[in-house]
């Protein structure tokens, strides 16, 4: 009898094989083919001598139709699988039911019975066994002749095997019963032998994998019992299992009641050992969610690779069965981690060695930014970790209990990195220096070093000791390492990553010059120093360089540099709980525990008396204007125009014409400001506010109605002698709930309604969630212990995200493979259609390339509303299958294409071609996107329409023209196409952001051609779907010419708020992006683009506003707003290091949109210069943050930025001297040059090093 067995995806092929061949000699050929190898069944079926067709097809795989109706030519068959059409079956349920049975486990008896049984319906005599029940869980031993049943007896057998006791120092281990069935197991050899080898005792359980929820919660997860026998807890766990772990979040119990770090371990089932090695991506974007971001939904932690394939995948059996080899190197670096986990475990705490890195960002000045946090009040929250840290028994010896008397020291001691304002021997003479490495020590180190890592390091950077950093004393150089020591803790500021010398110019940031620049020889040593001396490093608040050192975006090799740095080192990584992507960067790359912590409180910004009285006058204006009353408008008009100029509405000559215009914009620059959201200061870790901070919290919650949150809005509206500012009165509602108190100003009969009882349910449930970020400290000394830290989504409360309470937890993001969603697809038709509509306004003609930046927050915060905006805008729409999923995207009509202009006039519309400047940190964790945007541009590109309704063909078939002049001798036709239609750009592989914010902070430019070569040459790599190769590369080809062109020609510039917590003035990479993008275009093409801001935080109404309009906003709300500059006050050094840093990225948005108006600077001389307090807070808590400030508007008005009137000039120039003669008071008598606050511009024409790639012509 001949049977034919078609499957989508299997994983037992040895199984099946030995099944196969026992049936042969019983007269039944079993063939088994993938579904991928459809023309070789087909060709099976057609030579119609098939007896029985076994199906278990998909949709989704090649030739499913074809496989299905030829498959009627064999005499009986029978499907299985969701996807098999009715009535395709010959034989009964009955039948089918059976056989599901005997496959349902791995067991080559079973299959074997199965298979005659299917036979014996089919016509054939021949006998059968029933099915036989299957132990699908034990503990495994490559070493043992058989499975264990018991723990006892295993370690019984051990310990014999072995020789020693396992005392203790298990690790346990989990896997696939079927790995086992099939003798699949070279990995899990190695890994037992390795532990092994280490001194440590594997535990290697094996189960059926994916956890049937159905079961009752005990029931569901067998292995854990091995692990709970008396003498059996293991110190840690290794998962060699895929996909989500748990059946259901609240199974995380079961882990919790563990306590120990669960490892993810992983094959590669698409690259060999040697391509793995070689490939800048290291996981396929289908094993990045099942074996990375699956399992970070249970807190497993540590991707790491432990096999690959032995042989390389044949393209004319793509599916056949693979061997895998394991990577010995991952593996022992996994087991020496893993001792250094259990001494960790095991250590008293008196004698835990622990390091704090604190991040600094040395291009906004080392010496301003050192513990720079993104929400955090880094020091006085160090200070409390320190504290709970001596009450726990460790040596802190004799740390402060103030975090500014820690923040003293490191100044003081100038215990940071040489810059602008300190030099070495500066370190040296006032007592920064931790520790000094000489030749012999780093060399043996650097010898170490796998060669291609050191080489590339050597050729960079030379040999010792570099430039950075470095100490000539007794004769012989040092690289200084810099920090404060306090007992058996020790607090280091990260070193610099890509620049050296006590300067920053275009010549020392050597970054600049090459994006994959590997660190300097400082970077390693102060890393080594860290592993030599510490039992664990915690890197202390959000942002970091280590996460984005040159590396594969997950699974990791020991190339790569995240990885060198950290090594066998446990790291903890204190994250706020709002930045998924970044996190995640430190979770995969630079293999971090997460422990994440309370955002600030956020509240809509508060205006001030003028502001407020403004913004009364403007009311009556507009309502004498209504009533039509002259007179009246006469007079409130004279009394608002003074009030106007005063507060920058206006310019100070304006004579009043053309008032009421002027008064509409005013008020709804008013009503934008009170709707952004502004922090009422920092966050400290392991406090929560008081009852008013957390009733504010909640409030601004709840000012974004949803379905899922009860409607605050319409109880406010019930307040008896309420403001009618719904934030104020629902303040007074939640706080008087929060303190067990009635709201004397709602109506008693409110209060037993179902709204207001829903209310406060769940302001009292928020409210305990909130509160339990007293967690965060202990449970950042959990993570010490080596402990497990339960897991936690990630997200924006303020944004409804209120899933991601408590904190305190080892974070994760949302599931990109569901995005975007629905929602998001109608808010991204909307900013789409408004954006059409405002241009269309304003031109009178319709956009034909609109440049757009795709971060990692559309998806992990926004889920995909831009990147739909993007599919609309083409004219595409997704296709959603049965899971939720986006399988596809299929073209719009053209017909269909419309949008609303004028209130009601509908107006078609082209299809838009759109530039996509995508993260790196997208790139990485979200290459979906990137994968289903290429795929909609080349669906829109091949479309037959004419190009005055299609921009997408018309330029690439323009494109094309070029590339067929440059390239024909080198390239197909098809493949120029492919080259044309690329339209997804980001940096290289491996590399992230840019380098326009580093040319800035620099100083490294003169013009716009500058800036726009360096956004060319860091963004010219393009990025799309495999399965439109064309033979070309198509993650990361350098295109630089190809992004050129197009920035040429756009004609907006945009970007898109994703939540209302960060503004366009919270972080340069706006400005970088945007910025970059805008200059780059008018260096390229002539003619600047429109920068567009949207905001879709009012999801009813997403808003697109232009970027002055937006600057304007952010600077009323937080930079210029005196109730904001009063918060900060609050946090010192950090809170003026806040105001430095927006003024240094109000300076990037300057340089690089040209569009800031000369009001905002004026505004930031009146409020910090010429208010005296304001002058002396910044000189007193951070003068390098004072000094960062006057420099750069020095810089700004010397450019022809800033047109200042010659008395504010004045003022900054007195400011800067001032400051710079308390620095060099503050320095003393030094040796060595520093550039101090002098301004060197250099660019690549002056520097020798520097060789772009691609260099500025104009097309």
């Amino acid at each position: 009898m001949n049977i034919v067995f078609v499957h989508t995806h299997m994983f037992h092929h040895q199984t099946w094989k030995r099944v196969a061949d026992r049936l042969e000699s019983e007269g039944i050929r079993l063939s088994i083919f993938p579904q991928q190898n459809a023309p070789l069944v087909l060709d099976m079926l057609a030579a119609g001598d098939t007896d029985l067709f076994l199906g278990e097809l998909s949709q989704g795989l090649p030739a499913f139709k074809e496989l299905t109706a030829a498959a009627e030519q064999a005499r009986h068959r029978i499907g299985f699988g969701m996807e098999m059409p009715k009535g395709f079956s010959t034989l009964s349920e009955d039948v089918l039911s059976l056989f599901k049975s005997y496959i349902a486990k791995v067991s080559e008896e079973n299959y074997y019975n199965g298979i005659k049984y299917l036979a014996s319906q089919a016509g054939m005599d021949t006998a059968y066994e029933a099915v036989q029940p299957v132990k699908t869980h034990g503990i495994y031993h490559c070493d043992a002749p058989e499975t264990f049943g018991d723990t006892a007896s295993y370690l019984n057998w051990h310990e014999k095997h072995r020789g020693v006791s396992s005392d203790g120092n298990i690790v346990g281990m989990l896997c696939y019963h079927s790995q086992i069935v099939e003798g699949n197991t070279v990995e899990i050899d190695e890994v037992i032998h390795s532990l092994e080898d280490h001194g440590l005792v594997p535990l290697c359980v094996f189960c059926e994998g994916i956890p049937d929820s159905s079961l009752l919660p005990d029931r569901r997860y067998p292995w854990l019992s091995y692990f709970k026998t008396n003498g059996s807890h293991p110190e840690a766990v290794l998962n060699l299992l895929g996909g989500r772990f748990l059946a259901r979040q609240q199974d995380v119990r079961h882990l919790q009641g563990l306590d120990v770090p669960v490892y993810q371990l992983i094959r590669n089932y698409t690259q060999t050992a040697g391509q793995w090695l070689e490939d800048p991506v290291g996981l396929s974007g289908h094993s990045l969610v099942y074996a990375v971001a699956q399992p970070e939904v249970a807190g497993i932690i540590e991707p790491t690779l432990v096999a690959a394939l032995a042989i390389e995948i044949s393209p004319a059996d793509p599916a056949s069965s693979r061997p895998f080899t394991p990577i010995e190197e991952r593996i022992d670096t996994l087991c020496r981690r893993l001792k250094r986990l259990i001494r960790l475990r095991r250590l008293p705490n008196f004698q835990k060695r622990i390091t704090f890195v604190l991040h600094n960002n040395p291009c906004k000045g080392v010496e301003a930014t050192v513990g720079m946090a993104t929400g955090l009040d880094a020091f006085q929250s160090l200070a409390s970790v320190l504290q709970a840290m001596k009450s726990a028994g460790y040596d802190t010896g004799d740390a402060p209990a103030n975090g500014k008397e820690i923040l003293e020291m490191i100044l003081q001691r100038k215990a940071v990195s040489e810059f602008r304002w300190t030099t070495v021997s500066e370190i040296v003479q006032k007592g920064g220096v931790l520790y000094r490495m000489g030749r012999e020590e780093y060399e043996t180190y650097l010898d170490s070093l796998p060669s291609e890592a050191r080489e590339r390091v050597l050729s960079e950077w030379g040999g010792f000791p570099g430039q950075g950093m470095v100490y000539r004393e007794d004769g012989r150089d040092v690289l200084l390492i810099t920090g404060l020591r306090f007992g058996k803790i020790k607090i280091m500021p990260q070193p610099k990553r890509g620049c050296y010398g006590s300067k920053c110019n275009g010549e020392v940031c050597r970054i600049l010059h090459d994006p994959e620049l590997p660190p300097p020889h400082h970077w390693l040593a102060t890393y080594k120093y860290i592993r030599d001396t510490s039992d664990a490093v915690v890197h202390f608040g959000t942002g970091g360089s280590l996460e984005y050192l040159p590396g594969k975006r997950a699974a990791l090799s020991e190339r790569c540099f995240p990885a060198l740095s950290v090594d066998d080192l446990p790291h903890i990584y204190l994250y706020v709980m709002n930045v998924p992507g970044e996190g995640l960067m430190a979770k995969r790359r630079a293999g971090a525990v997460m422990v994440d912590h309370l955002t600030p409180v956020y509240r809509p910004a508060e205006m001030d008396e003028e502001t407020r009285r403004l913004e009364a006058l403007l009311e009556q204006y507009f309502r004498a204007s209504d009533m039509g009353e002259a007179a009246r408008l006469d007079l409130i008009g004279k009394e608002m125009l003074p009030l106007m100029k005063r507060l920058k509405f206006v310019e100070k000559d304006d004579g009043g014409e053309d008032l009421q215009e002027k008064a509409r914009l005013a008020s709804r620059q008013i009503e934008l400001t009170k709707r952004a959201l502004a922090p009422d200061g920092m966050h400290i870790l392991g406090t929560f506010p008081d009852a008013t901070g957390r009733a504010r919290m909640l409030t601004t919650i709840l000012l974004h109605p949803s379905p899922e949150l009860p409607d605050l809005q319409g109880i406010t509206q019930k307040l008896e002698g309420g403001t009618g500012n719904v934030f104020e009165d629902g303040v007074e509602i939640t706080q008087s709930i929060l303190e067990n108190l009635k709201p004397e100003r709602l109506p008693d009969e409110l209060l037993t309604r179902e709204s207001f009882n829903g209310l406060a349910d769940w302001c009292r449930n928020m409210d305990w969630q909130i509160r339990e970020s007293r967690r965060e400290i202990p449970q950042l000394l959990k993570a010490l212990n080596g402990g497990y830290i339960e897991p936690g989504l990630s997200g924006s409360i303020y944004q409804g995200k209120t899933d991601a309470l408590p904190t305190g937890r080892n974070f994760f993001a949302t599931d990109v493979t569901m995005l975007p969603t629905r929602a998001a697809w109608e808010i991204g038709c909307k900013l789409a259609d408004r954006l059409l509509s405002k241009f269309l306004d304003e031109e009178g003609r319709f956009p034909e390339n609109i440049g757009i930046n795709l971060w990692s927050s559309d998806a992990f915060k926004s889920d995909g509303e831009v990147c739909s905006q993007i599919l609309y805008l083409l004219g595409v729409r997704p296709v959603w299958n049965a899971y939720g999923r986006v399988g596809k995207v299929e073209a719009i009509p053209l017909e269909e294409l419309e949008i609303r202009v004028a209130g009601e006039k509908i107006v078609r519309r082209p299809r838009i071609d759109v530039t996509i400047q995508a993260s790196g940190i997208l790139r990485d964790m979200v290459m979906n996107f990137c994968e289903l945007l290429d795929d909609a541009v080349l669906l829109v590109s091949r479309l037959d329409e004419p190009g005055e309704w299609n921009f997408i063909r018309k330029h690439t078939l323009e494109h094309m023209d070029a590339l067929r002049s440059e390239m024909q001798d080198r390239l197909s036709e098809s493949q120029i196409r492919r080259l044309a239609s690329f339209r997804v750009f980001s940096s290289a592989p491996g590399t992230y952001g840019l380098g326009v914010g580093l040319a800035l902070d620099a100083s490294a430019w003169e013009d716009d051609k500058d800036l726009a070569e360096v956004y060319v040459n860091w963004g010219g790599y393009a990025y799309g779907s495999n399965k439109n190769a064309e033979g070309l590369k198509v993650y990361g080809m350098e295109v630089q010419d190809l992004l050129a062109r197009q920035l040429s020609n756009i004609d907006v510039s945009f970007m898109k708020q994703s939540t209302a917590e960060y503004d366009i003035l919270d972080c340069g990479c706006y400005a970088v992006f945007q910025g970059g993008m805008a200059a780059a275009s008018r260096a390229l093409g002539g003619k600047g683009p429109k920068l567009y801001w949207g905001d879709a935080n009012q999801a009813d109404t997403p808003d697109i506003r232009d970027f002055k309009e937006e600057i304007g906003r952010s600077a009323r709300a937080r930079l210029l707003n005196r109730k904001w500059i009063e918060n900060m006050k609050r946090h010192g050094y950090q809170g003026a290091q806040d105001v430095s840093s927006r003024v240094n990225n109000l300076f990037k948005w300057s340089a690089t949109s040209r569009e800031v108006e000369k009001w905002v600077f004026d505004s930031v001389v009146e409020s910090y210069i010429l208010d005296r307090e304001n002058l002396e807070w910044l000189r007193e808590a951070n003068p390098h943050a004072l000094e960062e400030l006057t420099r750069r508007l020095l810089e700004a008005h010397s450019r022809g930025l800033w047109e200042a009137d010659p008395e504010l000039l004045a003022e900054v120039q007195s400011a800067a001297l001032t400051i710079e003669g308390d620095m060099e008071e503050m320095m003393g008598d030094v040796e060595g040059e520093f550039q101090g606050g002098k301004v060197e511009m250099l660019t690549s024409r002056n520097v020798e090093k520097w060789e772009p790639k691609w260099t500025f012509k104009k097309p």
